[in-house]
């Protein structure tokens, strides 16, 4: 028990680290998107499986399956009666925020393109729409206007005259 206070500690600090790179509540955002892309992957998996078409049935059983392993690596809170969820948890936390982009993008596209109906959409979309708040995460913060007007272009520099261009 002491194992796992002392890892919810160091988790809690290193999402409120005022040197991260972004603030905490981006952070919360992207998990929280996640976690909900999960349940409602799920939900609106189990309402598809009423569908005819073997492909969308394929498609929702893909999609309850991606939301499930989404929340499992993102609120593993949520299983704590599977053994093996804090080890997958913790190789999670440890994934760059690229291949957490990849990953959840691949796991919210392959459902849509499988059918195309209103609860893949809806589902998958929150889990992908997850994948693409980390995706620009990634990426990174903006530079302020001086560090850009720096390495930019010099024909778009201010005190460039332009009116001179007939």
């Amino acid at each position: 028990m002491g194992a796992a206070a002392s890892g919810v500690s160091t988790q809690m600090q290193a999402e409120h680290d005022p040197n991260a790179a972004f603030p905490w509540w981006v952070r919360f955002l992207a998990k929280g998107v996640a976690i909900i892309g999960g349940f409602l992957s799920i939900f609106f998996g189990v309402l598809g499986l009423i569908s005819l078409s073997p492909t969308c049935m394929l498609a929702v059983l893909l999609q309850m399956a991606f939301g499930a392993v989404v929340i499992a690596l993102e609120a593993p809170f949520c299983c704590q009666f599977v053994d093996f969820i804090e080890k997958l948890a913790r190789f999670s936390e440890s994934r760059q925020l690229w291949q957490k982009a990849a990953i959840y993008g691949g796991m919210g596209i392959i459902p849509i393109l499988l059918c195309l109906e209103l609860n893949t959409v809806l589902g998958s979309g929150t889990v992908f729409s997850s994948g693409v708040i980390y995706g620009f995460m990634a990426l990174g913060k903006k530079a302020d206007r001086s560090n850009m007007m720096a390495a930019g272009d010099p024909a778009w520099s201010p005190q460039v005259n332009q009116s001179n261009i007939p």
